[in-house]
């Protein structure tokens, strides 16, 4: 990921926006010229045609010039994937970059690089495929034992100090608070993957892309129902711990909002 935030800090610094401004003249961005790049990237999100009413009430139409500082000069840390603030922030940047989101961002951009790098008959090896369906599976057959909260089956397939670890214990403590169980009967909360690209493998670090349908039918102890409904494409990280390969993050900024009871 920590390409990926450096590809968009790139796509900024190349937008006609800004290279057409003054901040095409400096080098050196600093406090005066995030201020100027909050206005050129506010100005055109007020505008934006992708920006439907819903989602401009959702995200908002600005961005501090600290939050673009912040963004721009400080190094990439792992736990900002838990932060729902910072994921609005990067939708913001991508829509700026033309992009629906950062889910759109990162889809295109992977494109782009399976297109013109050499490495793109990657092929993934029965291993990876099956400690991702594992993980997925996992993953459902927690959600069935809610309101119990147990990740023992899940952190056979991902390193548990993982921040993937952290982020699926507190979704299920979440569901667990709005006291929430999962229907299965007649199949209906059911999941699918539907293919996997190997990306990248330089024999420590293998990234997988996967597309997964998730349908999952909730209901509270008052008897409503929830339902989630999503279609997305998946990054997964898998490192090498000792002579085992396990998960240790997946990216996905939709993934606290997946099952999110408001």
């Amino acid at each position: 990921m920590e390409n990926i935030y450096n590809a968009i800090k790139n796509d900024i610094k190349s937008h006609p926006n800004v290279t057409l401004s003054i901040l095409g003249q400096v080098r050196e961005w600093k406090r005066s010229q995030f201020v100027i790049l909050s206005d050129i990237i506010s100005e055109y999100l007020s505008t934006c045609v992708l920006l439907t009413s819903d989602r401009k009430l959702n995200l908002g139409v600005t961005i501090s010039a600290i939050t673009l500082q912040r963004f721009f000069e400080n190094d990439y840390q792992v736990k900002t994937h838990n932060d729902l603030r910072f994921i609005k922030t990067l939708d913001k940047l991508c829509l700026f970059l033309g992009k629906h989101d950062l889910n759109n961002y990162i889809h295109d951009r992977v494109n782009l690089t399976e297109e013109i790098e050499t490495h793109n008959d990657l092929k993934v090896e029965s291993i990876e495929k099956d400690l991702i369906i594992n993980f997925c599976k996992s993953q459902f057959d927690a959600l069935m034992d809610l309101p119990k909260i147990s990740i023992n089956k899940i952190s056979r397939f991902v390193y548990v100090e993982s921040p993937l670890t952290e982020r699926i214990r507190v979704a299920m403590e979440e569901k667990r608070k709005n006291n929430l169980v999962i229907i299965t009967e007649n199949n209906r909360s059911n999941y699918e993957i539907f293919g996997m690209t190997k990306i990248s493998d330089d024999g420590k670090l293998k990234v997988i892309k996967t597309q997964e349908f998730w349908n999952l039918l909730f209901m509270d102890g008052d008897q409503n129902t929830y339902i989630a409904n999503h279609l997305n494409t998946q990054f997964y990280f898998i490192k090498k711990f000792g002579e085992e390969w396990k998960i240790w993050d997946n990216f996905n900024p939709d993934y606290g909002q997946i099952l999110k009871i408001n």
